[in-house]
């Protein structure tokens, strides 16, 4: 269940533009795009922090293009985004927000969805729909599949006029008959139930004709309060997209570009091994506080080289001191175990990279996480410091924001 991830680091998508606030397309067909920093028109800043949202629309869409399965009838022409792959575990929640917007209307009914998707079984849940109607709730969508998501607000009515938005084209400000508008802001929320790769399917169609455009716009993309990154920073970074069962090894697939960084996410505990299928030429790695790391390779000429490197914000460590065309492999150990990373959290520790490709270059990489077994019994406080730790712990639960819940395990389910 792999899936390659064409960044936008590398390659340029219709309309789509690098955000730390949003998945990277995998792909995009049809017309995708960004609205970030300029707001005007019907649809208002996304409730997210930074306000900005992505969108996919049926102008310039393409035949056959945002089909649900199962449900094709008339659509004609359509444009859908595929976001990057990630791996979720059973109970994590994938989360966002979404805004249908459409100058069409009665006798016309466009429509507008997301989808839970993976490689084996295509869709795995609807996690919204909307669709035009002249009145009435049009989220979720008439006659369109269940939606086995929950929608905060459960259903809306539309909020009618001519929507002016600039994805619609020629369409923006008009309006065909009863039923044109835009729902707001909606949220959806859904728990996995299997553990496994998926992406995030977006799409918007046109229904009977191709005239009188409507679309889709979406924010805030995240897996348990953590961001469906696209590996442009340490605030966005690219989610393993397998957990090797075995070995527990994190595996990422993406397209590398010369002298642009990849910020990788793997869960990790006191350290982990990093394996790449083209050579690797910096690492910065996220500033946790930690005194000093053990770096070891092997360098240009076959010679293990252990060095320490003391983490700081933005400090790099350049691999191609000691071989020109970077590492391959290399391991990284000394992580405070104070700080309790925990191996199941894949926002626990990030680390941006930078590889030597001269040209887009498709990369493997795995990263094996290294655990240390900590004694509950040893951790246990004496009496005469209990009265402190009361005290203290309402503070210390406030600050402890990627802490293990429990006692590392020293592999990763």
């Amino acid at each position: 269940m792999k899936f390659a991830k064409r960044l936008i680091l590398c390659s340029i998508l219709t309309g789509w533009m690098v955000s730390p606030s949003t998945a990277i397309a995998a792909t995009c067909i049809g017309n995708c795009g960004k609205v970030e920093g300029s707001f005007s028109g019907s649809v208002t800043p996304a409730p997210t922090n930074s306000g900005s949202y992505d969108w996919v629309s049926t102008t310039n869409g393409q035949s056959g293009a945002a089909r649900i399965p199962g449900f094709t009838g008339s659509a004609t022409t359509g444009s859908e985004l595929i976001s990057d792959s990630f791996f979720g575990a059973i109970g994590q929640k994938v989360s966002f927000y979404f805004n249908y917007i459409t100058s069409d209307g009665s006798g016309f009914a466009d429509y507008g969805f997301a989808q839970l998707i993976n490689s084996t079984t295509g869709s795995v849940a609807n996690l919204f729909t909307a669709r035009t109607q002249p009145s009435g709730t049009i989220a979720p969508g008439l006659n369109l599949p269940p939606v086995e998501a929950t929608l905060t607000p459960a259903s809306v009515p539309i909020i009618p006029g001519s929507p002016v938005w600039q994805p619609l084209g020629g369409s923006s400000g008009t309006c065909y008959s009863a039923g044109c508008g835009y729902t707001g802001w909606i949220q959806s929320e859904y728990e996995i139930a299997e553990a496994g790769t998926y992406q995030l399917r977006f799409g918007a169609a046109n229904w009977s004709d191709t005239a009188y455009q409507s679309g889709l716009a979406f924010s805030g993309l995240v897996l348990d309060g953590n961001v469906i990154g696209d590996g442009s920073s340490f605030e966005s970074p690219l989610l393993p997209s397998e957990i090797d069962p075995e070995t527990g090894a994190f595996e990422f697939e993406f397209i590398a570009s010369p002298n642009i960084p990849v910020v990788v996410d793997p869960d990790v505990a006191t350290g982990y091994d990093f394996s790449s299928s083209l050579g690797i030429l910096t690492a910065e790695f996220e500033f946790l506080g930690d005194n000093e790391y053990s770096l070891s390779f092997l360098d240009g000429l076959g010679v293990l080289q252990n060095t320490t490197f003391a983490p700081a914000v933005g400090k790099i460590f350049d691999f191609s001191q000691y071989s020109p065309l970077g590492v391959t492999d290399f391991t990284v150990t000394g992580i405070d175990t104070s700080l309790m990373l925990d191996p199941t959290d894949t926002t626990a520790f990030k680390t941006k990279l930078t590889f030597a490709a001269q040209s887009a270059t498709p990369v493997n990489l795995t990263q094996t996480p290294l655990t240390t077994f900590v004694d509950p019994v040893a951790a246990v406080p004496e009496t005469s410091t209990w009265v402190m730790m009361i005290m203290g712990i309402g503070f210390v639960g406030f600050t402890m924001r990627r802490r293990a819940g429990q006692v590392m395990s020293p592999t990763v389910a």
